[in-house]
């Protein structure tokens, strides 16, 4: 079969397909349950909430699918896309006429996408509900994530929720309720999202990630967190050998001046912004890791004063990037305070 041309994406991982195309989601059968319920209901938006890269987008398009596909089947499953079905390709090109996806835009000159979802996006969602509606179809909005939607954005967004059209279904896929307007929330019904269990973790890289060995497949589902987007990151990018060059460098009593540099020259290549990201992230786990210790050892002042740490290096970094500073410095200086916080520095 011709292979689908997908849309691209902000967050795209290399030859991974994005949720729009993917023909299977890895549990959460409670959420896709709450998630059913509600579209039998009639309610015009459901906000599936959880963490990032869990499946909270796939759900969005397996549930868009299915109620574009004919009548939802009877049960708390979603039925998976079948690849050769028209309304799965049209779903994956992104050209089906009763479905509008909205995420970041591409950058109206050069390269790359813009950083928010902006209130132009927000008005190709209104001038599509304003168009007539086949009868027998719902229309759906998905937007992913909504976190990431300007304020003028967000309230443009708040007009439509306030007075649906009918037949029309929104699904907003969030990594955070709380950072939402609140009449936002009031809005819709939330669906909580899980982390998945490492079985199935593994399920997804076995089945999209490509050729990952046995051994390290397992090492990389227990690393995400209950993440498959986080795991597939992992395979893709070299995470795996990437973590072990941290674990040697924060466990020795000496920093390692010379690994760090290494270290700080993956993390601030330029145009590596998955590699920079994988080792900030790789780092605040293991800060935070060390803080969860603290707290079951009893020494709570101790956890605090990492997780306090832990959370002011991560505002540090985003500012750097902000004022554009050499990223590969500001890494290089963050692993030797690490270390020597890690050390009783």
């Amino acid at each position: 079969m011709e292979q689908v041309a997908w849309p691209a994406q902000h967050d795209a991982l290399d030859e991974v397909p994005p949720p729009c195309a993917s023909t299977r989601l890895v549990g959460h059968a409670r959420a896709v349950a709450e998630m059913l319920a509600i579209a039998r209901s009639g309610h015009h938006a459901i906000l599936l909430d959880g963490q990032h890269g869990i499946g909270k987008a796939t759900a969005a398009f397996h549930l868009a699918n299915a109620l574009l596909s004919g009548p939802l089947p009877p049960g708390d499953t979603l039925p998976a896309p079948r690849p050769d079905a028209a309304v799965h390709r049209q779903i994956a090109q992104g050209v089906h006429p009763n479905l509008i996806h909205l995420t970041r835009p591409q950058n109206d000159k050069g390269s790359g996408f813009k950083t928010v979802i902006t209130v132009d996006e927000v008005r190709r969602v209104q001038h599509f509900l304003s168009m007539t509606a086949s009868a027998d179809q719902p229309r759906i909005v998905i937007v992913d994530p909504v976190g990431d939607m300007q304020r003028g954005a967000a309230n443009a967004l708040l007009k439509t929720l306030e007075e649906p059209p009918a037949n029309t279904l929104f699904l907003l896929v969030s990594h955070g309720a709380s950072g939402l307007l609140p009449t936002i929330r009031s809005r819709c019904q939330r669906v909580r999202f899980e982390t998945l269990a490492d079985a199935d973790v593994a399920a997804v890289i076995t089945h999209v990630g490509g050729a990952v060995a046995e051994p390290d497949i397992d090492r990389l589902a227990a690393l995400a967190g209950g993440r498959p987007r986080q795991a597939l990151t992992l395979a893709l990018y070299g995470g795996g050998e990437l973590r072990d060059s941290l674990d040697r460098l924060f466990t020795a009593p000496r920093f390692d001046t010379a690994l760090a540099h290494k270290l700080a020259e993956v993390a601030g290549a330029r145009g590596n912004d998955t590699h920079n990201a994988l080792l900030r992230e790789m780092m605040a786990e293991m800060l935070m890791g060390r803080a969860r210790s603290a707290a079951l050892g009893g020494d709570r002042r101790g956890a605090d004063r990492i997780a306090a740490f832990q959370q002011a290096l991560g505002v540090q970094l985003r500012q750097a990037d902000a004022f554009g500073l050499d990223r590969k410095q500001e890494f290089l200086v963050a692993t030797q305070r690490v270390h020597a916080l890690m050390h009783g520095g």
